[in-house]
């Protein structure tokens, strides 16, 4: 209904309800087209479950490939284990943003943005748990090309020095992801790890706090069925 419509283009900022009225052939916009979005990860902090959870979101949004985009440090070609990771499609409007995204980059991002609004998601952790966590896995062997980390020093180092080192590396990570998700602003979403991973009902919580939070509770940006 007319009444039902009026409530829900309320809840949404005087850009959105901008963006509502210029797309081409009366269609209702899709988000990348009101929107900037970064999702941003760091190493130890759920890198794999927040980029699973991006890429599964898209597709289900049907979003084109030019739509999003990944931002590493350091930007991988190739790196020694194989592994592929590059940076790529750098102004896209959704961005995936891997031991990158610091206070910084959130300001030069909201100041190229024009009308749209920034709107930033990102799992944090106990910078302590991250360490140790790095450690236990680099100590196994694993990235074996990590950049960040001297994982063939670190797998010949007991659990003392080798957390050290850990530590020292990370110390740059903890700090970006500090400078953005300690205090977050109304456009920035603080996702806890612990919390999504410790229970079925925080995932699913979790998940929904992200849906909202990107697209808002009603249905100016998503559908009910692809919410």
């Amino acid at each position: 209904t007319h009444s039902s419509i009026s409530s829900e283009i309320s809840c949404v900022s005087m850009v959105q309800r901008q963006a509502l009225a210029v797309v081409p052939g009366g269609r209702k916009p899709r988000p990348w087209e009101v929107n900037n979005y970064i999702v941003a990860s760091y190493h130890k902090a759920g890198v794999t479950l927040s980029e699973h959870l991006a890429l599964k979101i898209l597709n289900i949004l049907g979003a084109p490939m030019e739509v999003l985009g990944h931002v590493e440090y350091p930007c991988y070609s190739l790196r020694k284990d194989g592994l592929s990771q590059v940076c790529y499609n750098l102004d896209a409007p959704f961005r995936l943003y891997t031991d990158s995204f610091n206070a910084s980059l959130k300001s030069a991002e909201q100041r190229k943005s024009g009308n749209k609004k920034v709107l930033v998601a990102g799992l944090v952790r106990d910078p302590l748990e991250m360490v140790a966590s790095a450690y236990c896995y680099h100590h196994d062997g694993q990235e074996f090309g990590n950049w960040l980390f001297p994982v063939q020093d670190i797998m010949q180092m007991g659990p003392e020095e080798g957390t050290e080192v850990t530590a020292k590396a990370l110390l740059p990570l903890a700090e970006w992801m500090t400078s953005v998700f300690e205090n977050p602003d109304n456009n920035t979403l603080r996702l806890e790890f612990d919390d999504l991973t410790k229970s079925s009902a925080g995932f699913d919580l979790g998940v929904q706090r992200l849906l909202d939070h990107f697209f808002g509770a009603g249905t100016d940006l998503i559908s009910k069925p692809e919410r």
